[in-house]
C-alpha cells in the first residue's frame, strides 16, 4: 500500500511491540522454478528490511525469500510499491515463456484503502465510526469491480508464461480483534465498543478485497490459466497489530513510524516469511 495511506494509522499502532517470530521451512518445488515476481508493495517486500530502492524493494520480502528456497531462482521482481492492476500490466515485459513461477500481489491501491484508512484511524481517538462504516462499505461496493481485470491480468500472464504456475497470494489481517470483555477490565466499554468495531471493519475491507481476489482467479483458471490462490489472513492470525490496550502484542506489521516508515504497517521479515510459507503450500501441495 501506498506509504501516504498507512501515515493515517500511526494513533492505532502506538504502543504495539515487536516479536520475531517464524516457521519451519517448507519443502522446495521439486524442479528448479524460474520465477518471477509481480505487483504492489507487498509484492516488492516493503518492510522486510532496508528498501533498496524507489520500489521499496526489500532483501526480506517473500520474493527474496523463496529465491533462497532450492530450486527457487528469482530471475525478475519488477513489483513496486503503489502498483495498481492496471501498473502491474506494464511488468509483464519481464514474464517470458521461460518463466515456470509467477506470483502476484496487487488491488488494494485500486480499491483507496487510503479512504478506509483515514477514516477508521480516527476512532480510537473519538472519531466518527459512521465514517469508517461507510468508508468499509464503498470498498464492499467496489471491491466486485477488480474482479475482470485482474482476471485479465491473470489471463495476461498466463498468455506470456504458459508454463508457469501462477500464485496469486490475498492480503492479511491488519488488526487484531477486540475482545470487549477484555478490555473493559482497561477501557470504558463504549471505548472497546468502539475499538471492536474498527477491528472488525478495517478487516472487512481485507475480506471484500480477498474475495474479489479469489474470484478473479476463479474466472482465470476457468479461462485455462495454471493459477491458484494464496489466502494468507489464517497465517497472520494472532499476530495483527493489537488495539487493546496492554495486551501481549506479536504483530507481523512495522509499528513505527518514525523509525521505519517505510515499513509502517507493511509486513516485517517475519510476515514475509508466512506468506513464502503459504506460497510454497501452493507450490508442493
Amino acid at each position: 500500500m501506498k506509504r501516504r495511506i498507512l501515515a493515517v494509522l500511526a494513533a492505532v499502532a502506538v504502543g504495539a511491540g515487536l516479536v520475531a517470530a517464524g516457521g519451519s521451512a517448507a519443502a522446495a518445488p521439486t524442479t528448479v522454478a524460474k520465477y518471477v515476481a509481480l505487483g504492489d508493495s507487498i509484492a516488492a517486500g516493503q518492510g522486510g528490511g532496508v528498501p533498496l530502492d524507489a520500489c521499496a524493494r526489500t532483501d526480506g520480502g517473500y520474493a527474496s525469500q523463496l529465491d533462497d528456497v532450492p530450486k527457487v531462482n528469482l530471475l525478475r521482481h519488477p513489483a513496486c510499491s503503489g502498483a495498481t492492476i492496471g501498473d502491474t500490466a506494464a511488468q509483464l515485459s519481464q514474464v517470458n515463456r521461460g518463466t515456470t513461477l509467477v506470483t502476484l500481489t496487487v488491488g488494494a491501491n485500486d480499491l483507496g484503502l487510503d479512504t478506509v484508512y483515514a477514516q477508521c484511524a480516527t476512532v480510537p481517538a473519538g472519531g466518527d465510526l459512521n465514517a469508517c462504516l461507510m468508508a468499509v462499505q464503498t470498498v464492499i461496493d467496489d471491491a466486485p469491480g477488480l474482479v475482470q481485470p485482474l482476471a485479465m491480468l491473470i489471463g495476461a500472464i498466463a498468455q506470456r508464461a504458459p508454463n508457469a504456475t501462477i500464485v496469486v497470494t490475498g492480503y492479511p489481517h491488519l488488526l487484531e480483534p477486540v475482545d470487549v470483555q477484555a478490555c473493559a477490565l482497561v477501557a470504558p466499554v463504549e471505548q472497546c465498543l468502539a475499538l471492536a468495531a474498527l477491528a472488525q471493519a478495517v478487516n472487512t475491507a481485507a475480506d471484500a478485497l480477498n474475495a474479489a481476489i479469489q474470484a478473479a482467479v476463479a474466472m482465470a483458471a476457468a479461462n485455462g490459466a495454471n493459477v491458484v490462490y494464496a489466502d494468507v489472513v489464517q497465517a497472520f492470525l494472532g499476530h495483527g497489530v493489537q488495539l487493546l490496550p496492554g495486551a501481549p502484542s506479536d504483530p507481523w506489521f512495522g509499528v513505527d513510524p518514525v523509525n521505519d516508515p517505510a515499513g509502517f504497517l507493511h509486513p516485517t521479515y517475519e510476515g514475509y516469511a508466512a506468506y513464502t510459507q503459504v506460497i510454497l503450500s501452493k507450490l508442493n501441495p
